[in-house]
């Protein structure tokens, strides 16, 4: 899609997403999952469009044909997560037409993991419509970190602070921003993170390291000045809206220009939470630690920092099969061995 203005237009068209996306804006969703879900569907509503469909009675068969044209080798592919979250709010918002009795049946079919419960009338898409990619997220070289560090220190101290809390609690972009002052706790370095800033919607405490804290003190000392002792920790210095709380689209567009000063095309605001978790699970961190300092709800979420760090997978080969590899090696490379 283009601009945010044009998708908001083309969701104007259709009164029933409009609806159903305030619906679920009452019952307390993300406004980045909104955005997100209405990005997806107006991406759809002018598929629909430019091939004359309507979108409120397509059909299964019609719905296979707008996915066929995003899968891997086609000219509109997209990534398989990116096809992901639009066939859910597509989904989604059928379930909405067929519980305002709309439409008769969702023509997106839900996916089942046993051949026990196939979907009904579709027994051949037990495992879904799409195969669904699972990859490790990209996370920096030590070298590229270290570059990319050397580039933000020569950012504004609000800027350095936020990329140095956002990679020490492992925060995700929202959290970050949200942070507000009485959810600090200074003399034990800690962070509160509130459950309604959370994606899981899952409160933690997380802390930050004591080289930080001087600064942190700094900071907190000239907001005091300013005349702000609680709210946003981080604020806009902008004139248009100085002192206001720092939006999540500014702290994006501020690691995007540090990650293109450091040629570092895949960093972004979550990278810093992918390194933090990866570092940790490194220096030993347990499944479970790393579950809670995360704010999964699912362990085997955090399991990919588990293969990043590969830790774990040394320390087993070691153990397991060291022994042979010395013997197996030692006699492949004995004559290269200097004398």
């Amino acid at each position: 899609m283009g601009s945010t203005a044009s998708y908001e237009l083309v969701l104007h068209r259709y009164p029933s997403v409009e609806e159903w996306l305030q619906l679920l804006g009452n019952l307390g969703r993300a406004p980045a999952t909104l955005d997100a879900y209405g990005r997806g569907l107006a991406h759809y509503l002018l598929y629909c469009e430019a091939v004359g469909l309507e979108a409120e009675s397509v059909t299964f068969e019609q719905v296979t044909l707008y996915i066929r044209r995003l899968l891997p080798g086609q000219e509109n592919a997209v990534a398989n997560s990116t096809l992901h979250q639009r066939l859910t709010a597509i989904r989604l918002w059928y379930d909405h037409l067929a519980f305002q009795g709309l439409c008769q049946q969702n023509p997106v079919p839900r996916g089942q993991h046993t051949r026990r419960l196939p979907v009904p009338g579709h027994s051949g898409f037990v495992r879904g419509l799409v195969p669904r990619f699972f990859k490790l997220p990209d996370i920096p070289s030590d070298e590229q970190w270290r570059n990319f560090l050397t580039l933000a220190a020569k950012s504004s101290i609000r800027d350095r602070l936020m990329l140095s809390l956002a990679y020490c609690g492992a925060l995700r972009r929202a959290e970050l921003v949200a942070l507000r002052i009485e959810d600090l706790d200074v003399a034990h370095r800690l962070i509160s993170v509130r459950a309604e800033t959370t994606k899981g919607r899952r409160s933690r405490i997380v802390c930050y390291s004591p080289d930080i804290a001087p600064v942190l003190m700094a900071h907190l000392h000239a907001l005091r000045q300013a005349g702000w002792s609680k709210g946003a920790l981080f604020r806009s210095e902008s004139d248009r809206n100085r002192g206001s709380g720092l939006t999540r689209w500014t702290w994006s567009k501020t690691v995007e220009t540090w990650a293109k000063q450091a040629n570092i095309s895949s960093l972004s605001t979550h990278t810093f939470r992918h390194l933090r978790l990866t570092h940790l699970a490194r220096a030993g961190w347990k499944l479970h630690e790393l579950t809670a300092y995360a704010g999964h709800r699912d362990p085997k979420t955090t399991l990919i920092y588990l293969h990043l760090s590969g830790a774990d997978l040394t320390a087993k080969m070691a153990r397991s099969v060291g022994s042979l590899d010395a013997r197996m090696f030692g006699e492949l490379f004995q004559v290269d061995s200097p004398s």
